[in-house]
């Protein structure tokens, strides 16, 4: 495994040098480059779509239909994530709707993913128990987790670090489950609660549940971040993770990459 994960980096680690950007902070056409370079993407996604996230408020004077065409079709997973974003820019301007018929409708589920970033305006003037319902019984994964999201906001001011720990084992959808781990990472930022950079690395691979392991790559791309470490660092950490066997120390690692290229 060690092997193949040196291999992997090596091979990304040319890729990128031949587009010379490997160490030095990049200008859009650096990123340009990567999202749309179908040796990265095919070789190594996330630092695509990282490049993708950052360069989303470029794909702003596109109109709907070209985005909707992009966020299904395009090339790599660096342009679809870039116009998924841009997309929900776009949609901000519609009604709440027409918004949750996009976001509960039999399409893409990447349409309905940029649809339900601008619905949250909307539901954060539901009742909390109303709110709670749709986390559990949406009738989609992108509108539940738009309202799991929402429901812990409502909330927060009566958040605790050991309801969390329950909730994200335990709760009552997956999108709950989620979410509470995403709150959690917050605690275990904080004195009282405070984990190291080995603790929540650790809890990312190996928490005994989704929401324990997304709780542990949310502080950690905190720590990332204030680390600052570089992007080549971060670029070659990501060529070597087993994406099947630990996505949330992936996404965490993405998450500071994207920081990163933005510096």
């Amino acid at each position: 495994m060690k092997r193949q994960m040196l291999r992997v980096g090596l091979v990304v680690f040319i890729a990128l040098c031949g587009l010379a950007v490997v160490g030095f902070p990049l200008d859009e056409a650096a990123l340009v480059e990567i999202a749309e370079s179908p040796v990265i993407d095919r070789i190594a996604p996330s630092i695509s779509a990282a490049a993708g996230m950052e360069l989303a408020a470029t794909y702003l004077d596109m109109d709907q239909a070209d985005l909707e065409a992009l966020v299904v079709e395009g090339a790599t997973i660096g342009i679809r994530t870039a116009a998924r974003m841009a997309l929900s820019v776009v949609y901000s301007a519609k009604t709440v709707v027409e918004l949750t018929a996009l976001a509960t409708g039999d399409i893409d589920p990447a349409i309905r993913e940029a649809a339900a970033a601008p619905l949250q305006d909307f539901l954060v003037e539901m009742e909390g128990d109303d709110v709670l319902q749709l986390a559990i019984s949406g009738a989609t994964e992108e509108i539940r987790l738009a309202a799991a999201d929402i429901y812990y906001l409502k909330n927060i001011t009566s958040l605790s670090a050991e309801g969390l720990e329950a909730d994200a084992c335990e709760g009552d959808s997956d999108e709950l489950e989620y979410m509470a781990g995403k709150y959690l990472g917050g605690f275990y930022l904080t004195l009282t609660t405070k984990k190291t950079q080995e603790e929540v690395e650790a809890l990312a691979m190996w928490g005994e549940c989704v929401g324990l392991r997304v709780a542990g790559a949310t502080a950690l791309t905190t720590y990332l971040i204030q680390s600052e470490a570089s992007i080549e660092d971060l670029e070659l950490v990501i060529s070597g993770i087993d994406a099947d066997a630990h996505p949330e120390l992936l996404m965490a690692y993405e998450d500071a990459l994207v920081v990163a290229y933005g510096r």
